[in-house]
């Protein structure tokens, strides 16, 4: 949750509800979009000075716009140049599988097809979000962002090194797009193999899968 905020905070200023809405938009397969917990991260970012926040009234109602640091972005951009290490993205929710042999034999079918009914449910919403950024309506609200807010704009080129603002947008939603698809075909894979285990359930052969 930390380096979510944060790396939605260095594109731009942003309310609470606004964090919000982008996790639960874009990034709720990452983690929560509970409002105690984006809070709680606030809570702590704050704590260690790597936000701050201002407030302001809108329609007599007091609001709060997070900014981030020089200290978050330091933070920030040292955590992304460091290798993604697929071995320790762990999963609890895996231990399920792991000891579903303790559960009687007719509950196990129906597990697995639950699995399958959440992991398509998952495919739908990843694929939902790949065409809502291949519409560009997203990044040409970015574009306009940068281009009025001059200081953002050149903390972004001078984090990619590129030329103008437009590149660095493009490359941006670039791997956006390709971290949307690893989510799709991961989980393509897993609807995939839970079929194939369901296939062996309903013939009583469990057995190591081959795909």
């Amino acid at each position: 949750m930390k380096y979510i905020v944060l790396g939605i905070l260095i594109l731009k200023k942003s309310t609470v509800y606004e964090i919000r809405n982008i996790i639960k938009e874009n990034f709720k397969s990452m983690c929560s979009d509970s409002m105690g917990s984006i809070q709680a991260s606030l809570k702590k970012l704050l704590s260690e000075e790597m936000i701050i926040f201002k407030k302001y009234t809108e329609r007599n109602i007091n609001k709060k716009v997070y900014y981030i640091t020089e200290i978050g972005r330091k933070e920030f951009l040292e955590w992304i140049k460091t290798p993604l290490n697929m071995g320790q993205m762990k999963n609890i929710e895996l231990g399920k599988l792991l000891f579903m042999g303790l559960v009687p034999k007719e509950k196990r079918l129906l597990l697995i097809e639950e699995i399958i009914k959440n992991l398509e449910k998952e495919i739908f919403y990843l694929k939902k979000i790949m065409k809502k950024q291949k519409e560009f309506k997203e990044r040409e609200k970015l574009t306009e962002y940068f281009k009025n807010n001059q200081e953002y704009s050149e903390k972004i080129m001078e984090a990619n090194q590129s030329k103008t603002i437009d590149e660095s947008i493009s490359e941006i939603y670039q791997y956006e797009i390709l971290t949307l698809q690893l989510g799709i075909d991961t989980t393509e894979f897993y609807v995939n193999w839970f079929k194939k285990v369901k296939k062996n359930i309903k013939k009583g052969d469990i057995k190591i899968l081959k795909i």
